[in-house]
C-alpha cells in the first residue's frame, strides 16, 4: 500500500474518531448543566451497559478487514464473499442473545446498582432497553463497514460512523433540554444505532455489489476458520472489558455518587485514545498484506517505526492534558465538578499512555493472525486490573479503580516485551532493544517540558493571559527538543520540504 493511501485512510479514521471525539467533548458541559447529577450518573450507567453488546462482536469486524485485504491481495474473491457472509450470519446470532442478555439487565437493573435513585428506576429501564436492543439489532449491519476498511476505502465509514455521532449526540442534547427524560435519551440514541446500521448496509449495495452475500456462501468451515481467528480476539475483548468496560460498572455499585467525575475524566483520555487508535489502526491492512506476502523483515521494519512514531504521537497527544488538565476542566464542565475530576484524569491519562505503547505490536500480531500467541497478555492485565479495582475502590474510593487501570497497563507492555515478543516468529528484528529505543528516545521530550513547566509559576496565581502563555512555553519546548532530538536529519528535511510545499500552494 502506498504512503499516499496510508496517510488518506489514517486522515478519514482521524476524522472518525474526531468526529465521535467531539460528541464525547460536547456533550457533558450541556448534560452536567441540564440534567441533575444522579439523572446524569444513571445515564452513563445506562450508555455503559447498552455499550457491553459492541464487545458482541468478539473481534469480528476486525476479522472481516483483515480477511478482505488479504483475499484481495492474493484475488481470492471466492473465500473472501464466504468469509462475509458467514461473519454476518454469527453476528445475526450473537444478536439475537444480546437481546436476551439486556432485557434480563434491564429486569434486574436494580440489583445492579442498588444506590440509583428509586424514582429513576422506570426510565433507566426503558433506557437501556432501547440503547441495548439497538446495538444488538446492528451488529451484523457492522460487518458492512468493515468490508470498506478491507477495501482500504476508510473514507466511507469515516463518514457513516462520524455523522451518525454528532447527529445521535444532537437529539441527546436537545431532548434533554425539553424533557429531561432518561428513557427518551434512550430512544434517540436506539434510533440513531439503528439509522448507523442501515446506513452501512446501503454504502454496501451501491459501492460494493461486487461482494455476493448470500446463504449459498455459509460454510461450517469458514466459520470455524473465522472462530478460531477470533479466538484470540475474544480474549482481547474479555481483557478490555476487565480494563476499562468494567470501571464505570464497579464504581457504580460501590461509589454511585463518583461515577460522573470518573466518566468526565475517561471521556477525556478516551478523546485523546480514540484519536491514537483510528490513526494506528491503518496499520492492520498494510500489515495484513506484508504477511500475505511472507515478509518477515519488513513486518519487524513496520513494528520499529509503527511503535516509535505512536510514541511521539501519544506524547504529544497526552501532555496537553498532563500540563493543562485542570483549565480545561473548569472551562469545560465547571468548577464544582473539575475538583472531583481532576486527579482521575491525570492519572488515566498516564494509564492510557502506558497502554497505548503496546498497540502497534498488538495491531501487527492481528493483521498476521498470530493474536493467539499475545492473548495472555490482555487477559492478565485485565484481570490485575478488575482484581486492584475492587480491592481498592472499596478502601479509598474511585481513585482506586484509576490506580487499577494503571498498574495493568504496566503489566500488558511488560508481557508484550518480555514474554510475548520473544516467541513471534512472524516478525523480525535485529533486537528487540530497537523497541527500546523507539520508545525511549521520544520520551526525552516529556522530561525539558515538564521540567520548564515546574519552573513557571503556578497558574492558580496568574491571569489567564500568563496561564495560557505557561502552557504555550511549555509545548513549544517539547516540539523543539522533538524537532532536533527525536527526528533524523532525514525527518527533519522532510518536514521542512512539507511546510515549505504548503505555503507555496497558500501562495497565490
Amino acid at each position: 500500500m502506498s504512503r499516499l493511501k496510508t496517510v488518506k485512510n489514517a486522515f478519514a479514521n482521524l476524522c472518525r474518531g474526531g468526529a465521535a471525539a467531539l460528541v464525547t467533548l460536547l456533550l457533558p458541559p450541556f448534560l452536567t448543566r441540564i440534567l441533575p447529577i444522579e439523572a446524569y450518573n444513571t445515564w452513563l450507567l445506562i450508555l455503559q451497559v447498552g455499550t457491553y453488546v459492541n464487545l458482541l462482536d468478539f473481534g469480528i469486524q476486525t476479522a472481516v478487514g483483515r480477511y478482505v485485504a488479504h483475499c484481495n491481495e492474493l484475488g481470492d474473491k471466492k473465500k473472501r464473499d464466504s468469509i462475509i457472509s458467514n461473519a454476518i450470519g454469527i453476528l445475526s446470532f450473537v444478536g439475537m442473545l444480546a437481546l436476551i442478555a439486556i432485557a434480563i439487565a434491564a429486569w434486574q437493573l436494580k440489583h445492579l446498582f442498588p444506590n440509583m435513585p428509586m424514582e429513576l428506576e422506570p426510565d433507566a429501564r426503558l433506557a437501556l432497553l432501547a440503547v441495548g436492543s439497538s446495538l444488538a439489532i446492528a451488529l451484523p449491519f457492522n460487518v458492512f463497514g468493515a468490508i470498506f476498511i478491507g477495501m482500504q476505502r476508510y473514507d466511507i465509514p469515516a463518514w457513516i460512523i462520524g455523522i451518525s455521532r454528532i447527529l445521535g449526540g444532537l437529539f441527546v442534547v436537545l431532548i434533554a433540554y425539553r424533557s429531561n427524560s432518561i428513557a427518551m435519551m434512550g430512544l434517540a440514541m436506539g434510533a440513531t444505532n439503528l439509522l448507523t446500521g442501515l446506513w452501512q448496509f446501503s454504502a454496501y449495495w451501491h459501492l460494493a455489489r461486487d461482494i455476493q452475500i448470500s446463504v449459498k456462501n455459509l460454510s461450517k468451515s469458514i466459520a470455524f476458520e473465522i472462530t478460531n481467528y477470533c479466538a484470540g480476539l475474544l480474549v482481547w475483548t474479555l481483557g478490555m472489558l476487565l480494563v476499562s468496560g468494567l470501571d464505570t460498572a464497579i464504581i457504580g455499585y460501590f461509589d454511585y455518587k463518583s461515577v460522573v467525575y470518573y466518566t468526565l475524566a475517561a471521556s477525556l483520555t478516551m478523546f485523546v485514545t480514540g484519536l491514537q487508535s483510528s490513526v494506528l489502526s491503518t496499520i492492520l491492512p498494510n500489515a495484513s498484506e506484508i504477511n500475505a506476502r511472507g515478509d518477515r523483515v519488513e513486518l519487524g521494519k513496520l513494528l520499529v517505526s509503527s511503535t516509535r512514531y505512536t510514541t511521539i504521537m501519544l506524547v504529544f497527544t497526552s501532555l496537553p492534558l498532563l500540563l493543562g488538565g485542570k483549565i480545561l476542566l473548569i472551562l469545560w464542565v465547571g468548577e464544582s465538578y473539575a475538583a472531583n475530576t481532576e486527579v482521575l484524569l491525570y492519572m488515566l491519562v498516564i494509564a492510557g499512555f502506558i497502554r497505548q505503547l503496546g498497540a502497534p505490536y498488538a495491531i501487527i500480531m492481528i493483521a498476521a493472525g498470530e493474536q493467539k500467541l499475545i492473548m495472555l497478555s490482555p487477559l492478565i492485565e485485565g484481570v490485575v486490573n478488575l482484581v486492584i479495582s475492587i480491592l481498592l475502590v472499596s478502601r479509598i474510593g474511585v481513585i482506586g479503580v484509576a490506580v487499577g487501570t494503571i498498574i495493568g497497563g504496566f503489566i500488558s507492555v511488560l508481557s508484550h516485551f518480555f514474554y510475548n515478543l520473544p516467541r513471534t516468529k512472524c516478525v523480525v528484528l535485529p533486537n528487540r532493544y530497537t523497541l527500546i529505543m523507539a520508545v525511549s528516545k521520544p520520551l526525552i521530550t516529556i522530561l525539558p517540558t515538564l521540567t520548564l513547566y515546574l519552573l513557571l509559576p503556578d497558574s492558580n496565581h496568574l491571569s489567564w493571559v500568563l496561564i495560557v502563555t505557561r502552557f504555550a512555553l511549555a509545548m513549544l519546548a517539547a516540539v523543539l527538543v522533538a524537532y532536533f532530538c527525536v527526528l533524523t536529519s532525514k525527518e527533519r528535511v522532510q518536514f521542512v520540504n512539507f511546510i515549505k510545499n504548503r505555503l507555496n500552494k497558500n501562495v497565490p
